[in-house]
């Protein structure tokens, strides 16, 4: 991690524990996108954040240039034992000023 302090912003959050149950079953894979700038930085805070929480190992991460080229769309494909690691991923994410939207 970059050595900043990350504060789950509390506007911006995972969605409800319930409705990830109901459409998921733990352990399995769990697929998050999110965007921001089409920057280094952004790239490598946002995977570092991933990787914190469930390793290296069990995250896949993609990506994906809007039109415009100034947009970054990341895809986290986590294999997740449980569903706090997804809600943590969420939170991490949130926690970056620089996300725009994470569905």
């Amino acid at each position: 991690m970059s050595g900043s302090t990350h504060r789950p912003d509390e506007t911006r959050r995972a969605p409800a524990r319930e409705a990830i149950l109901a459409a998921h079953s733990f352990p399995g894979e769990y697929t998050i996108k999110a965007f921001g700038p089409a920057d280094d930085a952004f790239r490598a805070e946002a995977v570092d954040l991933a990787h914190g929480v469930v390793g290296p190992a069990r995250v896949v991460v993609s990506e994906r240039l809007t039109r415009s080229g100034d947009r970054l769309c990341l895809t986290f494909t986590l294999h997740a034992e449980q569903v706090e690691e997804v809600e943590e991923v969420y939170a991490r994410l949130y926690s970056m000023p620089a996300v725009l939207l994470i569905f």
